[in-house]
């Protein structure tokens, strides 16, 4: 029963006939925007979680401070809207790890040291003092994803294919100490 026919049903019996012309046209045109308010409240009913946000989506990366590469595909922003809300903070070589292990990614993180006297040996790589501000990720086991175009999922005007592994290395930009710099390198084979 659509609301139009509702709304006749809340009419006085006696005093108003439904079926009239200008009244019906009135239940109408009232029914119709009645219809579409409950279509809209059920798309923010929707987005009480981001798994069913769909276009309401904008609302939790604005909340969550994240800003997506016009090129993300809607699954990528859902990825991040998701592993942003599961993040807990730290700024320590295990809790990236961690990070990373959650959103399926096996790495290691090495930290270049400069060449000291004392403690480095001939044959060891010579790196500027400001080489401690660098920090590498090494990503083992996963060639860089694929989104492929999925009903659904995926929205309209996105292409039907894409590459790139924007989540981990937006996740790592944004959650790094701001004076420092860090390098992403893929392995296809896990060490």
């Amino acid at each position: 029963m659509n609301s139009a026919e509702l709304l006749g049903l809340l009419l006085p019996p006696v005093s108003y006939d439904p079926n009239g012309l200008r009244i019906k046209t009135e239940l109408s045109a009232e029914g119709i925007q009645l219809d579409k308010v409950k279509e809209h409240a059920q798309l923010v009913l929707g987005a009480i979680t981001p798994f069913y946000a769909g276009n309401l989506l904008s609302d939790w990366e604005r909340l969550l401070a994240i800003l997506p590469p016009n090129e993300s595909t809607y699954q990528q922003r859902l990825e991040r809207v998701i592993a942003k809300l599961a993040e807990t903070g730290g700024l320590n070589v295990p809790y990236f790890t961690r990070l990373a292990a959650s959103l399926g990614y096996t790495i290691t993180i090495n930290e270049p040291q400069p060449f000291r006297a004392g403690q480095g040996r001939a044959g060891d790589r010579i790196y500027s003092p400001d080489i401690i501000h660098v920090w590498e990720v090494n990503i083992f086991g996963s060639s860089t994803p694929v989104y492929r175009f999925r009903a659904g999922i995926s929205r309209a005007g996105e292409r039907l294919t894409s590459f790139g592994d924007a989540i981990i290395e937006t996740i790592f930009n944004d959650l790094k100490p701001a004076h420092t710099y860090v390098v992403f390198k893929y392995f296809e084979d896990i060490q």
